[in-house]
């Protein structure tokens, strides 16, 4: 995660907060710290930290691990089984020969800086093996212990120490090598969102896939373009070195990075697609490659984004879409009420944020309800916090008024507008009615508010209607009519 000096655009003044991320604001402010400590599991990450916040310094060295065996895994082909040392040694020799040839510099082991002039000799000897070979095996073959020792001592260093820019190297190779190649696989193999959260299940991951989407967790797509531009490379280098001769002879062939640098924006939509708080019938993978990320590569105002960017750009409409409305934001009735006054309810499988009233039916985009849900739109709402226009905020604030209970969640599940939730409608009430808690209300979406305007407007104009009013107690009144009529012409006839 980049600091605030690294994340200005080129033309900012020092100390002002022009072109700083937005995530970067929020992450300092009061109101983070008020839902973080509110939802620490939607807000604080589990396993895997990228933050270089000084209370997490033990949680990022523990994170080492994990993000060192997914690298390791994705880099040979098989599960870790032992070697952990050597595992950890992996990630952080490949850290080194990223950040040297990313940045221009690398950090010596005495915290000196090589310079750009001497890259060349040092990547000329990753593949030299040591002078004297022999004084680093034993008279079998096999690794020095004394030699052996000092590897799994220099693992333990982890990336302790290190600067920003080199951290930021090391997560991006975790996401880059480890996390995105395993997640686009899942998404290759299955049909639909619900095989891929098998997928991820079964691999272990579920605790990974949330903390990646966290608004902690993020790194600007250039680190990550960065890394994807150099590491195949030096993944195929590095495993050619001695020190890692059993990664190379485990490895069934040559590594090879499951994507390029330019077909990135291609990851980017699959990202999207998965983490998406929407259904959508729009495939995972993009038409020809024409997906809205296409050319990310080699656009400079995309590489300042993050992947939560990404997917918020990917859910709202364009800007500028729908006539701007004046004035409060309406209320939205609840679902039962507006089914009592005739409109109904149909499901936009879009995948945008988008809300349509016309000839009495309303659309609405079609919620997705699983174990990562609630993370995700709290994480989006938090980045929207402090934007004028509010596209998410404003549409979960409207679901909150949709549902006072779970009978009208169940009317909605039925009409397809929400979907998923093992244990029925309470579960996707419960998350509904407090996921905007600590939004600014009423949030602003011209878009949105004009459309929840002509709902109100139609329920309060068919609601003065006497029988629409009073419908259930009218149906009732007629029922008691009709029996007691039947039984009266029952009567008369036995009677006679």
């Amino acid at each position: 995660m980049a600091t605030q000096e690294e994340s200005r655009t080129p033309g900012a003044e020092k100390g002002s907060t022009r072109g700083v991320a937005p995530y970067e604001t929020m992450l300092s402010s009061t109101a983070y710290e008020r839902m973080r400590a509110e939802h620490p599991a939607e807000f604080a990450p589990a396993r895997v930290f990228f933050t270089r916040d000084a209370r997490s310094a033990i949680d990022r060295r523990n994170s080492f691990r994990v993000k060192a065996m997914l690298v390791y895994e994705a880099v040979t082909g098989h599960d870790v089984c032992g070697e952990l040392s050597r595992v950890n040694r992996l990630l952080q020799v490949l850290a080194e020969a990223c950040h040297s040839v990313i940045h221009g510099s690398q950090t010596n082991s005495d915290g000196s800086q090589t310079n750009s002039d001497e890259l060349q000799e040092h990547h000329g000897n990753l593949h030299v093996e040591p002078e004297n070979e022999q004084e680093n095996e034993g008279e079998d073959g096999s690794a020095n212990p004394a030699d052996t020792n000092a590897v799994e001592e220099k693992s333990e260093l982890i990336d302790e120490g290190w600067d920003d820019k080199h951290k930021r190297v090391v997560d991006g190779i975790f996401l880059v090598v480890g996390f995105l190649p395993r997640l686009m696989e899942a998404i290759r193999k299955s049909v639909d969102r619900e095989g891929v959260d098998e997928s991820i299940k079964s691999g272990h991951m579920h605790d990974i896939v949330t903390d990646v989407i966290k608004l902690e967790n993020q790194l600007s797509l250039k680190d990550l373009l960065d890394v994807a531009g150099v590491v195949e490379g030096l993944i195929n280098e590095t495993v050619g070195r001695n020190e890692f001769k059993g990664v190379k002879d485990s490895m069934i062939r040559e590594y090879k990075l499951p994507f390029t640098k330019d077909a990135f924006g291609d990851v980017i939509h699959r990202f999207c697609w998965y983490y998406s708080p929407f259904f959508s019938k729009k495939p995972p993978a993009p038409p020809n490659g024409n997906g809205p990320f296409k050319g990310v590569a080699t656009d400079d105002k995309m590489a300042t984004r993050t992947l939560l960017d990404c997917l918020h750009q990917s859910v709202v409409p364009a800007p500028g879409t729908g006539a701007r409305a004046t004035g409060r934001p309406s209320r939205m009735p609840a679902t039962r009420e507006l089914r009592r006054s005739g409109v109904r309810f149909q499901a936009s499988e879009n995948g945008h944020a988008e809300v349509e009233f016309k000839e009495q039916t309303l659309r609405l985009p079609v919620l997705a309800y699983d174990f990562k849900l609630a993370t995700v739109a709290r994480n989006l709402l938090a980045r929207e916090y402090e934007e004028q226009s509010k596209p998410l905020t404003r549409y979960f604030q409207m679901m909150n008024e949709l549902v006072e209970d779970a009978a009208d969640v169940r009317v909605l599940r039925r009409a397809g507008v929400v979907r998923g939730g093992s244990r029925g409608a309470r579960e996707v009430h419960e998350l509904i009615k407090n996921i905007d808690g600590h939004a600014t209300y009423p949030s602003v979406y011209m878009a949105m508010d004009r459309e929840i305007e002509k709902v109100r407007q139609h329920h309060n104009k068919r609601m003065k209607n006497f029988f629409v009013r009073n419908r259930p107690g009218v149906i009732w009144a007629s029922s008691v009519a009709a029996v007691s009529a039947v039984a009266i012409a029952v009567a008369r006839r036995n009677r006679r």
